[in-house]
């Protein structure tokens, strides 16, 4: 078997998807598009290694996975042969488009690994996408991806200059977050804290709450529990950390909300910090406890988190919780019932979950 077709893989360092994962989505991906047809055999794994600019170890695990899911099969004196499409049940394509500034982040990586597992296990080559804020490289590899035009892209905290190139592709789109995009943009996944703010609400209101200060950092697009607040008779006020991207993204949030709360006086505290971020929140109950002050008896406090990766404190903090992996599936469910053409459900809310801890008593 000739390896050019190997030539046109792409694999950025991103933390999105692993080396292993992007070359088996990018072989599924020549075989859902018929550039691998049924019959021929795959390179030998270290020509695979070779022309991928992996080691030998990554390209043979990626044949035994690929073996596995029953894409190839291995034949004495002939190689590893690519079965029918029928034979692996491949349905087609769906892209994954993020930022490279969140291509790290614990939340869009969870995301990411429960639309490869669902979409996978019904079928569909999954394949990962960053795009650059930065005007030189912009969006390149985007580009690059979508000449091999998929089923659906999936994209994540998009921009204008992403959902125009999908548009301009004539590519099916769904957009998880971010601004609403036109009707003939796509279709829009909201994410909606009105729930839990309600419960948050009513938790103030239970515990004689006077004041709540609401904290960001500065670009971050966040929920607003003011309005709520003030049908309340509860105050309610913003603050906004700024951002030290020198440090890198998410070590410059954490340092800054860290030096700010550092310093803040005493007399400017609420009764309640309502943290919109993670990394604001782990920045500013480092510096707390810094300063020795006590949580909730100083000061109460409830933040954003990640299930499973919230920021690290003490006591279990009262949380306004996203479940990564849960929103995932709900794009996934959502994505194949529009890929089987069948009745439509309504587009999945992302919604957080409010839950007690102590770092704000029930």
């Amino acid at each position: 078997m000739n390896s050019d077709f190997l030539k046109n893989f792409r694999y950025t360092p991103d933390g999105s998807a692993s080396p292993a994962d992007a070359l088996c989505d990018f072989i599924k991906c020549e075989i859902a598009e018929g550039r691998l047809k049924a019959g021929e055999t795959l390179p030998a794994i270290k020509d695979i290694a070779e022309a991928t600019g992996t080691t030998f170890r990554i390209a043979r695990g990626v044949v035994e996975r690929l073996a596995r899911e029953k894409y190839v099969r291995s034949r004495p004196r002939v190689g590893t042969v690519v079965l029918s499409r029928n034979a692996c049940a491949l349905h087609g394509r769906v892209l994954f488009v993020l930022p490279d500034v969140d291509a790290c982040s614990y939340h869009a990586t969870m995301i990411a690994d429960a639309l490869r597992k669902s979409l996978g296990d019904a079928g569909y080559a999954f394949s990962t996408v960053v795009f650059s804020r930065d005007r030189q490289i912009g969006l390149s590899f985007l580009k690059h991806e979508l000449v091999r035009t998929p089923d659906v892209a999936i994209a994540i905290y998009s921009t204008k200059p992403v959902r125009k190139c999908l548009r301009e592709a004539g590519v099916k789109s769904v957009f998880i977050y971010g601004d609403e995009p036109t009707k003939d943009e796509g279709l829009w996944i909201r994410f909606s804290a009105e729930e839990a703010i309600a419960n948050f609400v009513q938790h103030c209101v239970r515990l004689g709450v006077k004041r709540v200060m609401q904290v960001r950092f500065d670009g971050n697009e966040t929920p607003d529990a003011g309005k709520a607040l003030a049908e309340k008779g509860i105050k309610s006020g913003w603050m906004t950390v700024p951002r030290m991207d020198e440090l890198g993204r998410y070590e410059g949030i954490e340092r800054s909300a860290y030096n700010v709360f550092l310093d803040m006086p005493r007399q400017d505290f609420p009764d309640v910090f309502l943290f919109w971020d993670d990394f604001v929140a782990q920045g500013a109950l480092t510096a707390f406890l810094g300063r020795g002050l006590k949580i909730p008896g100083d000061v109460k406090v409830v933040a954003l988190s990640n299930r499973g990766l919230g920021p690290v404190y003490s006591e279990a903090l009262t949380r306004f919780e996203c479940d990564a992996s849960e929103t995932g599936e709900k794009v996934a469910a959502y994505v194949l019932a529009r890929l089987a053409k069948g009745r439509m459900p309504p587009p999945p809310v992302i919604a957080p979950r409010y839950v007690f801890g102590r770092t704000m008593p029930y």
